[in-house]
Formats: C-alpha cells, structure tokens, sequence
C-alpha cells in the first residue's frame, strides 16, 4: 500500500478539523446536539489509524469458521449504526453450514469496511448475498449509492481510492486480508445504481 505519512495525515486530519468546528460552536445549550457528531469524527480518526497500523503488522491467524455465523454477526453488531444512518440491510442466507479456513475477526473487519465505505456513499440499502461455486464462496455486497467511474474501477485497492469508497487505507486494508486468505475481492458498478464488491474465498 502506497500510503505514506502525508497521506494518513490528511486522512486523520479531516475529521478533527470536523470536530474542532464543532467544539468552537459548543455550549451548555447545544452540547447534546453536538457530541454524537463529535465522538463519531473521533471514532473515525481512530479508525483510520487503526486500520493503518493494522495493515503494517498484519498477522492472520486461520481457523475453520461458518461463514453464516459471520454474516448473522455482521448484522446484528451493525443494526444500531445502520439504523441511526437510515441505512436497510438485507442477509441472504442458507441453511446449510459453509466453512472455511479464515481469521474470523480479520474477514468481520472488511465487511465493517466496505458497509462503512456503503454509508458513505449514500447508500440507501445494502444487500449481501453468496454463492457456491466448486470449491469457493462468492461474496456479493451490493449497494444502491454512488458509482465508481469507469476508469477508476481497475485502480480501486491498489493505490488508488475515490469518495465513494472511503479513504485508502481500509480499502487497501480490505484487499490485503481477502489476498492473504488467498481470495480476491474486485469493485463492478451496478447496472442501475452503487456498486458491487466481488469477494472470492475458498472453502474448506
């Protein structure tokens, strides 16, 4: 990931300055209207350089893991912030059991990324579906919000990202886990509206 110290500066930067705005408007009278906004711009800076120094020390450490169980988690640990964002989310699962070899809390952090990445695409509904093909699992995470363009599509997890899917560091940082459980993850915008995120994992 070609992120340097320049980057992750400017990537940190845009939410305190959010919240030092805020913090000059602050009183008595408004202090309640105002500290969501604020503890969710600093969750944010946190997040940010979370992610950075994740990516730096990445280690995965694989386990046999249901991949229903992960997306009934997924939901449930996001059902409070996809409602505050009026944000619906749909699962699509099976009843049979799927499993894989995959560090759990490391694949539960790229679908945190991408959902985040969704939100801030003004995305209205995300939809996650999967299918069975031979001996992989294909992972769709589709969204109703912005388009990439076209000739950014191809750049997308490189080092190269674009408002609609976030700041670069979790999307590189999404890309670098689904590659290290030997899978692959690519961006197609939808035909109607938002984009798609294509991700590709072998099962056990």
């Amino acid at each position: 990931m070609k992120t340097d110290i320049y980057t992750l500066a400017h990537e940190v930067k845009n939410p305190l300055c959010v919240v030092k705005g805020y913090l000059e408007m602050l009183n008595k009278e408004n202090f309640l209207k105002y500290k969501e906004i604020i503890n969710d711009e600093l969750n944010e800076s946190i997040n940010i350089l979370d992610n950075y120094l994740e990516y730096r020390k990445m280690v995965i450490n694989k386990e046999i893991m249901d991949i229903n169980l992960l997306l009934s988690d997924i939901k449930k640990s996001y059902k409070a912030y996809l409602k505050k964002k009026g944000i619906n989310l749909k699962i699509n699962l099976v009843d049979d059991d799927i499993y894989l070899m995959g560090d759990y809390n490391k694949l539960k952090q790229v679908f945190y990324n991408i959902i985040k990445n969704s939100c801030e695409a003004f995305s209205k509904n995300i939809f996650i579906d999967y299918k069975i093909k031979e001996n992989k699992i294909i992972i769709r995470i589709k969204n109703d919000g912005l388009k990439i363009m076209d000739d950014n599509l191809d750049k997308v997890g490189t080092n190269y990202t674009s408002k609609v899917m976030g700041n670069g560091i979790g999307v590189n940082l999404s890309k670098k886990i689904i590659e290290m459980h030997g899978g692959k993850i690519k961006y197609k915008n939808n035909f109607d509206a938002g984009i798609s995120v294509i991700i590709t994992l072998l099962l056990s």
